[in-house]
């Protein structure tokens, strides 16, 4: 395979982490990374959805990936951010504890997951072994059902 050929088969992903665990997303679902801003709570929603926020005059929904994952939170500091993801027609911000990078990733460095880790949770694509790092790589668009986070945030 030529070179040209194997980069257009390497993924980039963007790093982030939540309590010194990195994850990883593929950047094209990605429309914009923004500082943590005052987020609106909305009741009756699912634990995991923080609520929502404006952004340009659009109101789009947040989840909180600590609820979500059940991972320890320590609370939002400077470095927190919103992750705002766009999965077929849905747009939608994911809190991260900090960003750190967008990484070319191979798809021979993408492992599957072991079936202990990822029973019953369709989102995980699989384990990036990059160098030192293992990196969880999620599918947003498996993460939550799309329609049932907008249909709580209405």
């Amino acid at each position: 395979m030529s070179n040209f050929a194997k980069e257009l088969n390497d993924l980039q992903v963007v790093v982030f982490s939540l309590d010194k665990q990195l994850f990883g997303i593929d950047i094209t679902v990605v429309s914009e990374i923004i500082r943590l801003e005052k987020i609106t709570p909305i009741p009756n929603t699912p634990n995991y959805v923080e609520g929502i926020i404006n952004i340009r005059g659009k109101v789009i929904p947040v989840i909180n990936l600590h609820s979500l994952f059940n991972i320890n939170a320590e609370g939002w500091n400077e470095n927190s951010r919103v992750v705002i993801a766009e999965t077929g027609e849905s747009k939608f911000g994911i809190i991260v504890d900090a960003v750190y990078e967008v990484r070319k990733i191979s798809q021979e460095a993408i492992k599957p997951a072991p079936a202990a880790v990822s029973a019953g949770q369709d989102y995980i694509r699989g384990i990036i072994l990059d160098g030192e790092d293992l990196i969880v790589l999620i599918q947003l668009d498996k993460l939550v059902s799309v329609q049932d986070l907008m249909e709580a945030c209405r």
